[in-house]
């Protein structure tokens, strides 16, 4: 119906015409889809598709639907994925905003394979600002961050008060086992942050 009207939808959407809809799961499709993605760059475009869906059936509502490829004014940085954060103040996203300055959540979509270096956050890092989009970052990886990007993650928090954190395949499947489930995704996302804070 929607190809019909000229109405874009997510890829999960898409099943077999035998299937019945009340059947599909978007959790497990967007699992499926994660797995068949090769890491590296012939798969960087699946990926981002991939990050642009999982963020929105994991955390919107409460955030706005992802805003992709958004750009500054001079066209310089060039976020992959934004998240506008409008969720109540009582919420772990408000908190979020209000103590974070998370006002927009930052998302990079890193299909690399190997870990993630110092340099991918510090790019992510340079996207976020106080009067911008705000101070929280999430690089989206397939294996997570190495040695030095978790030193410069740090620093950048630190110095500048930018929270960066990393997930990586492992933390995108248990998140869509706990939305299938009924519970919060976002209670990975507040544990990654608890973990950083209390290494530090």
């Amino acid at each position: 119906m929607a190809r019909r009207v000229g109405v874009t939808t997510p890829a999960f959407l898409a099943v077999p015409e035998e299937e019945r809809p009340a059947e599909r799961e978007p959790a497990d499709e967007l699992r499926r889809r994660l797995i068949a993605i090769p890491k590296g760059k012939g798969g960087a475009s699946a990926f981002e598709q991939f990050a642009e869906d999982v963020l929105n059936l994991l955390f919107v509502p409460p955030l706005n639907t992802v805003i992709p490829q958004s750009s500054n004014e001079n066209g310089v940085n060039r976020r992959d994925l934004v998240l506008p954060n409008y969720a109540p103040a009582d919420t772990f996203w408000g908190f979020l905003r209000l103590h974070y300055r998370g006002d927009f959540i930052v998302a990079e979509a890193k299909n690399y394979s190997a870990p993630i270096k110092k340099e991918q956050v510090l790019q992510l890092a340079n996207y976020l600002s106080h009067h911008g989009t705000g101070l929280v970052g999430m690089l989206l990886t397939r294996i997570g961050l190495a040695q030095d990007a978790r030193w410069t993650s740090r620093e950048q928090w630190l110095l500048y008060n930018k929270l960066i954190i990393g997930l990586g395949d492992d933390d995108y499947h248990q998140m869509l086992l706990t939305h299938r489930a009924g519970g919060d995704p976002a209670e990975l996302v507040r544990q990654r942050i608890e973990d950083f804070r209390l290494r530090i």
